[in-house]
């Protein structure tokens, strides 16, 4: 039972949604709104300790369109290389391409992992990765690369997709 314990405060820690059986006590300091997915949890914890890692190398690394290095980087060319190197994963070198790529998957079903684009002019789209806790890692204009709040209302109006790359098995 401890361990338990311990798997759902380093869930809570970490920012993953956990359920728990209604029975099982919880820490005092874990929010009393966690959710468990017991199946999903150690490929969430993998998926998000291996974006986060790769986050911390572009952190702050200013936006331009076109950028492809750590001088200046634009959002497909970020959720490229964090997919080449988190995943193993090869993903196309355009948001257009990207788009294409997967499954879609539904906005209240994200999984750590899915691709968000978004509408952000007439025929411009941008791009980033969910990280669970309604967050996503994504070249900024303004701010580089960070990681945004999902539901800031101005992502929440410009969102057009979300697709579903990585499956289960792809991270052990």
């Amino acid at each position: 039972m401890m361990s338990l314990r311990i798997v759902l405060w380093l869930c809570c820690l970490f920012g993953f949604q956990c359920t728990a059986l209604a029975s099982t006590s919880v820490p005092h300091h874990a929010s009393k709104n966690a959710v468990v997915k017991p199946a999903k949890t150690a490929a969430n914890f993998k998926r998000h300790k291996r974006l986060m890692r790769e986050y911390q190398h572009w952190k702050g690394t200013r936006y331009r369109l076109g950028g492809n290095s750590h001088k200046a980087i634009d959002c497909s060319a970020l959720t490229r290389r964090l997919y080449h190197d988190a995943f193993a994963v090869d993903l196309p070198r355009t948001t257009g391409g990207q788009l294409s790529r997967g499954k879609r998957a539904k906005q209240k079903t994200l999984h750590i992992g899915d691709l968000l684009f978004f509408k952000t002019g007439r025929a411009q789209k941008h791009v980033g990765i969910y990280i669970g806790e309604n967050r996503f890692i994504h070249a900024s204009r303004r701010k580089g690369v960070t990681i945004s709040q999902l539901s800031n209302p101005y992502w929440t109006n410009h969102m057009i997709a979300a697709r579903r790359v990585l499956t289960d098995t792809a991270v052990r």
